[in-house]
């Protein structure tokens, strides 16, 4: 399981024009389940963002993670971050997951966030999305698990 998650000010999803979900400061995370992914490292995955100190905290510079924090987050799922890029001029994405199970594992991910961690807003899987955010610092962090 990938994920790539921004610090941000606020972020915001449209759909066919339209808002289906915003959030404020917090973080925007691009999440992405591979082909040999399992329950497992959807826990670790979401045990790694929402325990990560990836914001400024009371003792400094990423002092303080998202649970002890009163910030926001949005899950969005994004298979291109499975993308091979390194031969040829054309992306592979034979290392993600097929829809049905990356579906199943998104969820998963998600309810599993949702258990630790309250403020959890997401996109909609599979849909074209728009997606406007305003990156702070900027912060971007990847995780592989």
């Amino acid at each position: 399981m990938l994920a790539t998650v921004q610090i941000v000010s606020c972020a915001e999803i449209f759909i066919d024009g339209q808002t289906v979900s915003t959030i404020g400061s917090g973080c925007l995370a691009f999440v992405c389940i591979e082909e040999n992914d399992s329950s497992k490292q959807v826990k670790e995955m979401a045990e790694k963002i929402i325990n990560f100190r990836m914001f400024d905290g009371p003792k400094g510079i990423t002092s303080s993670s998202l649970k002890e924090s009163d910030k926001e987050i949005l899950i969005v799922s994004q298979f291109t971050l499975a993308a091979v890029t390194n031969k040829g001029t054309k992306p592979s994405f034979h290392k993600a997951a097929k829809p049905d199970n990356a579906k199943l594992l998104y969820d998963k991910f998600v309810t599993e966030f949702r258990s630790s961690f309250h403020r959890v807003k997401e996109g909609k899987f599979g849909a074209l999305m728009e997606i406007e955010l305003v990156n702070k610092g900027p912060v971007t962090f990847n995780f592989k698990t």
